[in-house]
């Protein structure tokens, strides 16, 4: 799925998410509240209706007791019900109601009753008659004693048809809103992915050897900072690669070399540019981006150094050794092979100490991408063990580097280090110039440190390189 479509669809889940919750939340809001109020509005007429009542009882010189009998208890009901829309009912202190200012058919529900004994207020909902009906009853007590209750019984009929306009009303609005929203989303979907098409379509053109494409981005944003960044490394790597063109004849073995170790960071840069088509969230886009601008000026400076050397005639290598910590140098760059071993199936697992070592950085990640470049397309591995080991005997550390390919035989390990001209006739494919190896040997002499390989066939490859922690 492209990820305009998971970002129209991410966009559509939470809309509409919002738009549930907020209908549940207004709905029982509402429909408490409505409640709340016809409670409150049933408890100040029952504090009318019990002076009221009180008011009878000495007009009439009736006592409490004949107040809640079968006499009094119905007249009362009436009178204290009329011009109200709800129904009033007595009851005493058995439960038994005495009075009732409707003839309909009472309900079976006495919880409530029971409550209001029991010398509190009760609230209950229930069904009854086909509509829901809200029941108030408190108990009406007389000289600290309670004598019975009032009980009040209100249809919720108009709640209902009320609740019923509000969702008809909310449903209406929020599919309108819905979709102005998911048309906003997808123009802004739609703005958002041209440069980043327009990025891939350009990466494609690079990995064909076209780098006149040029991305313009008009936004503030880390995709204005990805397009800068190809459009300076498409700029830096025309203008370097005419120049070797040009250098061809007299710089044919050097020109090789340059080729072979180009395709390790350009091979990261289009993988992290790919990705970037499969992501979501700014931050895994931004991380990209620091690779792919890592990568690009690891590339022209690369290229620059090899230039450099060329113009001035000398092919050897140069190296800067420096106190470096090994483990980061090798964690860094299994990070910028990443989309490389998960686009060949390959599983790394990496055990790595902090060990400190004279080395060039540049130099040994040049190395490690070749070694495990190596791995990759040649030994058909599923699986890599890397490990760096610090030996206190030796003043060394070691990087070993082990997989579970299909191994090489003994004549094939005398081959490697040999010179192209000195080889067996082989075929030279895209996938390798015959150069990497003999080039991390030299790389591995310059530093002051050697490399080892040992392997049997259908058993697996074991690289070791070993670097000295102690400044010769």
């Amino acid at each position: 799925m492209r990820l305009r479509n998971k970002f129209f669809i991410q966009h559509m889940i939470t809309i509409i998410m919002l738009l549930a919750a907020m209908y549940v939340v207004i709905n029982y809001t509402l429909s408490k509240s409505m409640i709340e109020r016809d409670t409150q509005t049933l408890n100040q007429y029952y504090s009318l209706h019990r002076i009221e009542a009180l008011k009878i009882i000495n007009d009439k010189k009736i006592s409490i007791e004949e107040l809640f009998s079968g006499a009094y208890a119905p007249l009362i009901a009436s009178h204290l019900a009329s011009n109200s829309n709800f129904q009033v009912q007595l009851f005493d202190r058995q439960g038994t109601i005495i009075g009732d200012s409707s003839s309909k058919e009472d309900l079976i529900k006495r919880n409530d009753i029971e409550a209001a004994l029991s010398g509190h207020t009760a609230t209950v909902i229930t069904e009854g008659e086909g509509a829901k009906i809200l029941i108030y009853a408190s108990p009406f007590s007389f000289e600290g004693k309670i004598v019975g209750g009032f009980r009040y019984l209100l249809n919720l009929e108009q709640h209902e048809h009320t609740l019923a306009g509000m969702r008809t009303w909310f449903i209406g609005v929020a599919l309108g809103c819905l979709l102005i929203a998911l048309l906003a989303s997808y123009s802004f979907s739609f703005f958002l992915m041209k440069p980043l098409q327009a990025l891939q379509h350009a990466l494609k053109r690079v990995a064909v050897g076209d780098f006149s494409r040029k991305i313009k981005v008009r936004s503030q944003d880390e995709i204005r900072e990805i397009a800068d960044d190809f459009n300076l490394m498409s700029s830096a790597l025309q203008e370097h690669i005419e120049l070797l063109h040009l250098e061809q004849g007299k710089q044919k073995k050097f020109y090789d070399n340059v080729t072979h170790e180009l395709k390790t960071p350009l091979t990261s840069i289009i993988g992290f540019s790919e990705l970037i088509d499969k992501l979501e969230h700014k931050e895994e886009i931004r991380n990209c981006n620091m690779y792919i601008r890592k990568e690009s000026t690891r590339l022209l400076q690369m290229v620059d150094d090899l230039l450099r050397y060329s113009l001035k005639g000398d092919e050897a290598w140069r190296v800067q050794l420096e106190q470096t910590n090994l483990k980061t140098v090798l964690i860094d760059s299994l990070r910028i092979l990443e989309p490389t071993l998960q686009k060949s199936a390959i599983q790394a697992t990496c055990t790595a100490d902090n060990c400190e070592a004279y080395i060039d950085p540049k130099r040994t990640q040049q190395v490690l991408f070749n070694v495990i470049d190596n791995a990759i397309k040649h030994s058909e591995c599923t699986h890599l063990n890397i490990t760096i080991e610090k030996s206190l005997e030796n003043h060394t550390c070691m990087i070993r580097i082990a997989d579970n390919g299909r191994g090489m035989s003994d004549e094939e390990i005398h081959q490697i280090f040999l010179p192209k001209e000195e080889k067996e006739p082989r075929p030279i494919s895209s996938h390798s110039h015959g150069l990497g190896l003999l080039l991390c040997k030299q790389l591995m002499e310059l530093q002051g440190g050697h490399i080892l390989i040992s392997s049997r066939m259908d058993e697996g490859t074991v690289v070791e390189l070993h670097f000295q922690n102690e400044k010769e």
